[in-house]
């Protein structure tokens, strides 16, 4: 064993120990989750021995190594044969900004932005070399609705040019949808990159403000000068994709002698036709690229019904943050989602004790960071047939400010389900939030979203970055503290902190319990 790895493995280990201790009866038949059960596991996942639990870096094989182990140890059923694991296979892209760059060129003269300050940019698929030689054109939102109502592209063919598109669905105009609504799914920077694929663009640039995307240019940055990941053999060859400052999009229409202000008005109304820029884009994107093997754990309590224990209800929550950043950096992602991880931990040590009449999976996806890449491999190989999975409860980036009156639900909106939640509410003294505007797109970016689309009822309950809901005591102080968390996203200072009031979590992690509960034995 190297020198340099006996520190970490010794305090792995001694982790693993400790949490191993944990009294398996815990508290009595019938009680709720042990807080301090769950805090130890909050500290031990956010701790800096952890190294931020990085997709392909060690921290990420540390923290399945130790999720694994607590699965085992809690008695539970490998949900893949023999293993805990299920493989989940990635291509990892680098890009290597001393050897790239890009250049606009237009009637009005050059710009050259600066990487990291001004624009962030990849390739679209797993290849080292990347040429950049292509027109722009600017197409809005880049939104084609499934029902007609909306076409920002007008018939225009835009094979082999890069697209500039404004993240979100607008800026002005009628009131935002309701969450999780199509038009909000529409706006999300995931879709335009899927819609400039589709369209056989050369690759797509979306114009970033703090507002349509719902973070500030720092975590656009910070994600994007680390090595970006994407399922093996996915990817568009031969294209572009990045973001640019709101600054560098005036910069850059102005070449054309455009107003970018103007343009992107315009591009709120369903009027809106794309407009051709006379500026070429060209350079060259050179990356290291390699291939690797990430693992979604996941382990299953069986249920008790003869007949029920066929069905599923699944407990999830991703392990994966951005481990070691390249100065060094480590971001231990303490909220996201180490407390997301801990509390289906939790969970899991309750319900061994009281099993369901259905069973119950718990289930750490990988690469949640990277774009839901270990739930959408779930989904496409799941463990469990999906057809008797009747719920995924999807634990994410919870509530460390203290307690609310009410809890949020992300997710699906089937009636049956909106009901169970509601009783599920009342029995922990709490009431469901309004729903409300979803600018920002959260309801597509949890790892309850791919079962959502595969048909399985889903939802990500007390999922916030907002601070919008009605906090007990001094709300304002509270409100501005949860919406302090934006200052902290993805960012280093996401750290552990002892004196965090749990109480907010543990409304969430019981509201979450009861709803497993009522979701695991009621009768369909």
């Amino acid at each position: 064993m190297e020198a340099a790895l006996r520190p970490v493995i010794c305090a792995v280990l001694a982790g693993l120990f400790l949490m191993a201790q944990v009294p398996k009866q815990g508290p009595k038949e019938g009680a709720g989750v042990d807080e301090s059960a769950l805090r130890a596991h909050l500290a031990f996942l956010a701790d800096e021995v952890m190294e931020g639990r990085g997709t392909g870096q060690r921290g990420g094989e540390l923290a399945v190594r130790y999720l694994e182990t607590q699965l085992q140890v809690l008695g539970l059923i490998p949900a893949q044969g023999a293993s805990y694991r299920q493989s989940v296979k990635l291509a990892g892209v680098r890009l290597d900004a001393a050897a790239s760059g890009l250049r606009f060129e237009g009637p009005k003269g050059a710009l050259a932005p600066s990487l990291g300050s001004d624009l962030v940019m990849g390739a679209a698929s797993a290849e080292n070399a990347t040429a950049v030689d292509a027109p722009l054109v600017f197409v809005g939102h880049g939104i084609t609705a499934k029902d007609g109502s909306r076409d920002d592209f007008k018939g225009m063919d835009v094979r082999g040019r890069i697209l500039v598109m404004l993240v979100g669905d607008r800026h002005s105009g009628p009131p935002m949808p309701l969450c999780c609504e199509a038009e909000n799914l529409d706006g999300r920077w995931t879709t335009k990159f899927e819609e400039a694929r589709r369209r056989g663009a050369a690759g797509a640039l979306l114009v970033h403000t703090d507002a349509s995307a719902g973070y500030g240019w720092p975590v656009v940055r910070n994600g994007w000068t680390q090595e970006r990941f994407q399922r093996e053999g996915a990817g568009q060859a031969g294209a572009v994709q990045g973001w640019i400052t709101e600054a560098t999009a005036n910069r850059l229409f102005a070449l054309a002698g455009q107003d970018f202000r103007s343009l992107a008005a315009g591009a709120d109304t369903l009027s809106f036709r794309p407009v051709a820029l006379p500026i070429q884009a060209r350079g060259r994107l050179s990356s290291l690229v390699r291939t690797l093997e990430q693992w979604n754990v996941a382990g299953i309590l069986p249920g008790t019904d003869p007949e029920l224990k066929r069905e599923l209800v699944i407990y999830s929550a991703h392990w994966d943050h951005f481990g070691k950043g390249p100065d060094g950096a480590i971001y231990a992602g303490a909220v996201d989602n180490a407390s997301g991880c801990a509390a289906v931990l939790a969970l899991a040590q309750t319900l061994a004790r009281q099993p369901l009449k259905r069973s119950v999976m718990f289930l750490f996806p990988c690469a949640e960071e990277q774009g839901l890449l270990g739930t959408s491999a779930y989904v496409a190989a799941p463990l469990w047939p999906l057809e008797r999975t009747v719920l995924d409860i999807n634990l994410e980036s919870l509530n460390v400010v203290g307690p609310t009156r009410d809890i949020g639900l992300l997710g699906s909106k089937e009636p049956g389900l909106r009901a169970l939640c509601a009783q599920a509410a009342a029995a922990t003294g709490l009431i469901l939030s309004p729903a409300k505007a979803d600018p920002a797109g959260l309801c597509f970016r949890s790892d309850h979203f791919p079962f959502m689309r595969a048909g399985v009822p889903a939802l990500s309950p007390g999922f916030s970055l907002d601070g919008g809901w009605d906090y007990l005591g001094d709300k304002a102080a509270a409100q501005a503290k949860a919406s302090d968390f934006l200052n902290h996203y993805h960012r280093p200072s996401d750290r552990y902190d002892p004196a965090w009031n749990l109480a907010g979590l543990m409304q969430q992690v019981h509201f979450a319990l009861e709803l497993g509960r009522l979701a695991g034995t009621a009768h369909r």
